[in-house]
């Protein structure tokens, strides 16, 4: 069984890389004139926030299955994460030619 604690401080982390990634994501989709996808982040940000005072909150005041849905959400968010990401950091990388006869052949 997961810890509610242990669960709540990976929330808390969790969070805080959306946050980085997004303001990291922002600036270099500024730089590379890529469309505000970053925004998605805050969102998922959003998301596991929630996920995170819902677990906190007694199960008696809301529905039996929460942790379930708490459970989704997280999964939703990182779902979400995942493309906008890819999308920025441009993962597969790209090609890059590191080997040219110009900078190893000696003059």
């Amino acid at each position: 069984m997961i810890s509610l604690h242990g669960l709540i401080l990976f929330d808390v982390a969790t969070v805080m890389a959306m946050m980085v990634i997004a303001y990291l994501s922002k600036n270099m989709g500024e730089a590379l004139k890529i469309p505000p996808y970053y925004k998605m982040l805050y969102l998922t940000s959003a998301l596991i926030t929630f996920a995170a005072i819902a677990d906190s909150v007694p199960h008696n005041m809301l529905f039996p299955f929460s942790k379930t849905v708490t459970m989704g959400l997280r999964c939703v968010a990182g779902v979400i994460a995942l493309p906008v990401c890819l999308r920025y950091w441009k993962w597969p990388p790209v090609k890059v030619r590191v080997w040219s006869r110009k900078c190893c052949v000696p003059d």
